[in-house]
């Protein structure tokens, strides 16, 4: 008998008919399929097979593209090709020219270095056409639908088009796999399996072949011998797959190509593929539906997050964005967070150059549009407002050699544009578009950094983290949608403000992000939190920018280097300008920041550039300078290193508190305000010298004296009375931010104790008060982080503070929390004491002593009235105070009446109290003096 010859050219050609109508419709869908094939080096097999490739994919509308890598190419230069076509949304089918490696009799080995392997790993498993990624390979082994090696699929394509011809059916034949290569000889015994078979793996090593193919229904060879399968190897009627290419002298001793397969197997076999002709001509072909599959699969990926979802991810309802912006940046969301091809995060191009070498920054963007007539208050506008002096300046540092240019979307944020979202989105997209526009007329390849600065209102005070990193997001998203290579993060005045701009990037992309602090000193654990909260955050770099000028900022930059393993980035200011007609000008020299920047490489940054009057004259110098200078060498990073010199412990260093709670039974005693410093201080003398243990201003009375002079009023009267002084903060009419400045200036100025005013004064007792004010347990929590060594936002102090902090109640407020919200609104919080404002009405006192028992020390405070005409002032007038009528009539009889009363109420309650305030409305102290003489008899 004669084997049927199985056609393979007759089968692909049928199936590219197919083929070729159904890429049309992939075009009428707008959607064009594309191979690339990566060639390393010549080879004459490999060009036959691509020009044929090339023919192929033509006939059927497939776009066919070669992208050759250098031949002498690192596996990191591989590498990089492939991760660019991995995520390029216009190729659909990648395939790789293998083996990598060439050696030539007497020639340098090319592609020496190179990995199959790890070529392989890197491909996208969705662009993988070959089948030959790790991840495709395994899910062929389990299965599942894959992209499956083209010629294992060729092989058992005509394999099942055999058996339909002789009227068989692959389940349940017997079948032998000759060969057990990775790509196909495995391949082809799974896919047997998959479709029914029973399949036999035996290879160039099996001793017995014929034991095993003699029994087979089906034998497929490929293992790349020529003539290995002979007639004794095959039963009569067997179908005989041929995979082997083999060249080898014919009779007229020219080269002719064979199988695996002997010729005379033709007479044994029912069925037989030739060689050329068979397997080899379907391959292509499968090839290319794999490529249009691919493209039909990844034109047809689920956003998973559309436009109307976008509130929702962005943390809340309430997003007033149009539908076309919110749809863009939802798709955007979509293909950085899941979409994006493969199965785990790729090194971008960026991150592979920071790899390299120094990089050199550009400069700055705002101080070259004020030199050019942008006022500093349009400059964030200025992509739409002066798009050509943005390029402009764009166009100026690419020509002074920078690697990369920044946005100008420093500026560009919610709160900064008044809440105008769809601006945002305009804005940094067109700031994108001007620096790409400039970096496309490079000469080598410039990146575009996003730039993201800080939102204005005070991350930690003004703004929650969540809310901060809702705001940064729709920046982050914006800017890479627009397609920045990455972002960087600058002038972050806090750790806290940095990791909520990292987290509104990471909501939107896994491109790098370079994130800078202004810090002007040399702060080792502060700079050490910063970078290991950083890195764990998912930064790319950190850095230091805009806090000092060039030799300022070394220091800072080294310690940075020391404490992070992360690539450091160093971007100084000019120093300090002068103004001519108005418009700042800078005076540094172009050498002398090259001499701070090689200090910089040298102390461990890799990446230089400048901030605030650093101009393109600079970036020139430095790129001259730098130009393929290596990486520095750091020394290993070990996390002791950020253990501050002055404590080697590490600890945060203790400033003494106050001992006023010490004291048995202490005295505070408090004048109004208003009153001048002399008259005050003069009082307040009167009553330490009576006895008072501690002195303070009331400042929530009508006309007190207020703000940033309050701490050095204070310490004034510290020194005047040797005694330690009380600072009053009225938390209805303060917020945080004025809180804290006022906190720190007192703790600067030696003050160690505040009390914190709950409700008790107010803006309505004054009508100078214009701030919305804060709740007393955020000003009681702010107070303790303060003391904890923190700012607000997160930022280590110098020095931590050191205050005892009270909490002033109202009766009724104290009445409405009870012992339980007392102790969770307070204590917990941290409050050190608490002090009852006046209560006139002893039932009512009493009441209250009996309703509460706070487990942290209870002053009573005592408005001592000289007499009753001030009595029925504060009665009328200070509508927290109630005076009873008998009292008045008493002190109108004799003036010393409420000092005796102020005694006998504190010997009825001085058990259950821990000191009392006294407040004085004015500076007679005669019967305060009495008060205080008379308990410390």
């Amino acid at each position: 008998m004669s084997a049927r010859l199985i056609d393979g050219k007759a089968i692909a050609e049928e199936r590219r008919a197919r083929l070729a109508d159904q890429v049309a419709a992939l075009q009428a869908r707008g959607i064009q399929p594309c191979l690339a094939a990566i060639s390393v080096h010549v080879d004459a097999g490999w060009s036959v097979y691509l020009k044929n490739q090339a023919a192929a994919c033509a006939r059927v509308g497939i776009r066919h593209q070669v992208v050759t890598v250098d031949p002498q190419a690192t596996q990191e230069d591989l590498n990089e090709v492939i991760e660019e076509l991995n995520v390029d949304s216009r190729i659909h089918g990648i395939i790789l020219q293998s083996p990598l490696r060439r050696f030539a009799q007497g020639q340098t080995p090319v592609g020496d270095g190179l990995s199959d392997f790890l070529a392989q790993v890197l491909l996208s498993p969705d662009k993988d056409v070959e089948g030959v990624s790790p991840s495709n390979l395994g899910m062929v082994l389990a299965g599942k639908p894959a992209l499956a090696p083209c010629t294992a699929v060729a092989a058992v394509e005509l394999a099942k088009a055999a058996a339909q011809n002789l009227g068989r059916d692959l389940r349940g034949m017997e079948a032998v796999v000759v060969g057990a290569s990775t790509i196909v000889g495995k391949p082809v015994a799974q896919l047997l399996l998959a479709a029914g078979a029973t399949v036999t793996i035996c290879h160039i090593d099996t001793r017995d072949l014929a034991a095993h193919t003699t029994k087979a229904d089906l034998i497929v060879v490929a293992v790349g011998k020529a003539g290995l399968l002979k007639p004794d190897h095959v039963r009569a009627g067997a179908i005989v797959i041929d995979v082997g290419i083999n060249r080898i002298a014919g009779p007229d001793g020219k080269s002719v190509i064979v199988g695996d397969v002997a010729p005379e197997v033709a007479e044994i076999a029912g069925a037989l593929t030739p060689v050329p002709g068979g397997v080899g001509a379907l391959t292509t072909t499968i090839l290319l539906e794999a490529t249009a599959n691919a493209a039909d699969r990844l034109a047809d990926l689920r956003p998973a997050v559309d436009g109307a979802a976008l509130g929702r991810v962005l943390g809340g309802p309430g997003l007033e964005l149009s539908p076309d912006v919110a749809d863009r940046i939802a798709n955007l969301l979509s293909r950085h967070l899941v979409g994006a091809p493969g199965n785990r995060p790729l090194r971008s191009a960026l991150e592979r150059r920071l790899a390299k070498g120094v990089l050199v920054l550009d400069g700055a963007m705002g101080s070259e549009l004020i030199a050019r007539g942008v006022a500093p208050a349009a400059i964030a506008r200025a992509n739409l407002d002066h798009p050509d002096l943005v390029q402009d300046v764009h166009q100026a540092y690419v020509a002074a050699g920078a690697e990369a240019v920044t946005t100008n979307t420093f500026g560009v944020n919610r709160f900064r544009l008044q809440g105008d979202r769809e601006l945002v989105a305009r804005l940094a997209s067109a700031g994108v578009r001007l620096a790409r526009l400039a970096a496309q007329g490079a000469k080598s390849r410039v990146f575009v950094l996003g730039s993201i600065g800080p939102l204005g209102p005070v991350v930690g005070a003004d703004l929650t983290p969540a809310e901060a990193e809702e705001a940064f997001s729709e920046v982050a998203m914006a800017l890479a949608d627009a397609g920045v290579d990455g972002f960087i993060v600058e002038t972050m005045p806090s750790t806290a403000e940095a990791l909520a701009a990292l987290g509104g990037i990471r909501r939107a992309s896994r491109l790098p992000a370079l994130v800078c602090r202004s810090l002007d000193r040399d702060d080792p654990a502060e700079l050490a939190d910063f970078a290991r909260a950083a890195a764990a955050a998912g930064a790319t770099a950190v850095g230091i920018n805009c806090a000092a000028g060039p030799r300022a900022l070394l220091p800072v930059v080294a310690r940075l280097a020391q404490v992070s393993s992360l690539p450091v980035v160093a971007r100084p200011n000019a120093g300090f300008p002068t103004r001519v007609d108005g418009v700042p000008r800078y005076h540094l020299r172009p050498e002398y920041l090259v001499t701070q920047a090689r200090a910089y490489v040298a102390a461990g940054a890799s990446l230089v550039g400048g901030c605030c009057g650093v101009g393109p004259e600079h970036i020139a110098a430095l790129a001259k300078a730098l130009a393929g200078a290596p990486l520095p060498v750091r020394a290993e990073f070990s996390e002791s290193l950020w253990v501050s010199e002055r404590d080697p412990s590490g600890a945060v260093p203790v400033v003494p508190r106050s001992s006023l709670l010490s004291v048995p039974f202490p005295i505070f005693a408090f004048v109004p305000g208003r009153l001048t410093p002399t008259a005050g201080g003069a009082a307040l003398q009167r009553l330490a010298a009576a006895g008072a243990d501690a002195v303070g201003l009331l400042t929530g009375w009508p006309g007190s004296g207020r703000g940033a002079r309050l701490p050095a009023r204070l310490r004034h009267l510290q020194d005047a009375t040797a005694k330690p002084a009380v600072l009053e903060l009225i938390a209805a009419d303060t917020t945080l931010p004025a809180a804290q400045e006022l906190l720190l200036t007192a703790h600067l100025v030696g003050v160690r104790t505040v009390i914190i005013d709950d409700g008790v004064f107010s803006s309505e007792t004054r009508a100078d008060v214009t701030n919305a004010g804060c709740e007393a347990a955020a000003l009681l929590r702010a107070v303790k982080t303060l003391n904890q060594g923190r700012d607000l936002g997160g930022t280590r102090l110098e020095e931590p503070t050191a205050f005892t902090v009270g909490v002033r109640l109202s009766a009724a407020r104290a009445r409405q929390l009870g012992d339980a919200g007392i102790d969770e609104t307070y204590v917990r919080a941290g409050a050190d004491f608490l002090t009852l404002q006046p209560v006139y009405q002893p039932a009512e006192f009493r009441a209250l002593m009996g309703a509460i028992t706070p487990k942290v020390p209870l002053f009573a405070e005592i408005l001592v009235l000289p007499d009753a005409a001030t009595a029925d002032e504060l009665d009328n007038e200070l509508p927290t105070l109630s005076v009873p009528d008998k009292l008045k009539q008493r002190l109108s009889a004799d003036p010393d009446e409420d000092a005796k009363g102020v005694l006998r109420f504190l010997a009825a309650w001085r058990a259950r109290l821990a000191g009392v305030c006294l407040l004085l409305p004015d500076e007679r102290t005669a019967q305060a003096e009495a008060v205080i003489r008379a308990l410390r008899s």
